[in-house]
């Protein structure tokens, strides 16, 4: 009998430690894709709103239908660590797979749009050139405020400009994606 017993606790223990790399894993992918979904997110003309209201609400559901067998798996009282991990791991996957549907299967068809600058920035440069600040412009796209990021030896031309010109091509999920864009 005292084997069956520690058969059974075992098997338990396997399980439950199959769960756990499961959901690391899946934690791990999610922020990954995040990063992925940043770049995504910086060629697409869509309002940050989007993104958040995205990874929120799948995040929320994921931790409301998870829950009881989050706490199975991890014996915790505080429900802030489930939601992080439902946050990070469903909400970003979701995030990076509605960006990445709408940039990868956007149309063929370009149009021009023009616009006044807004406002001009700039932003550190890569990791040992920091002092070499990336310009960046500010403008306003039919009710959202979207930045353009340009190379460090542009800086000139964009602290010359007064507009910016982009070529957009619909996404496929409905959102503007950027083909191209250029200050004068």
């Amino acid at each position: 009998m005292k084997k069956t017993k520690k058969t059974k606790i075992e098997e338990i223990s396997k399980e439950k430690k199959k769960w756990k790399i499961f959901y690391y894993f899946i934690f791990i992918l999610g922020i990954t894709l995040l990063f992925f979904e940043i770049l995504i997110f910086r060629k697409t003309l869509v309002s940050v709103y989007v993104p958040i209201f995205i990874i929120l609400i799948v995040g929320f559901l994921a931790f409301y239908l998870s829950k009881k067998h989050l706490k199975e798996i991890y014996p915790i009282s505080s429900n802030f660590i489930l939601i992080v991990q439902n946050l990070g791991s469903w909400g970003f996957i979701s995030c990076y797979l509605f960006m990445a549907a709408n940039y990868y299967l956007s149309d063929t068809i370009t149009k021009e749009f023009k616009t006044v600058i807004k406002e001009k920035s700039s932003m550190p440069g890569p990791k040992g050139s920091r002092d070499k600040r990336d310009p960046l412009v500010r403008f306003n796209y039919f009710g959202s405020e979207k930045e353009l990021v340009f190379k460090f030896k542009e800086t000139e031309k964009v602290n010359s400009a007064d507009s910016v010109k982009v070529i957009i091509k619909k996404g496929g999920v409905g959102f503007d994606v950027l083909e191209s864009y250029d200050v004068f």
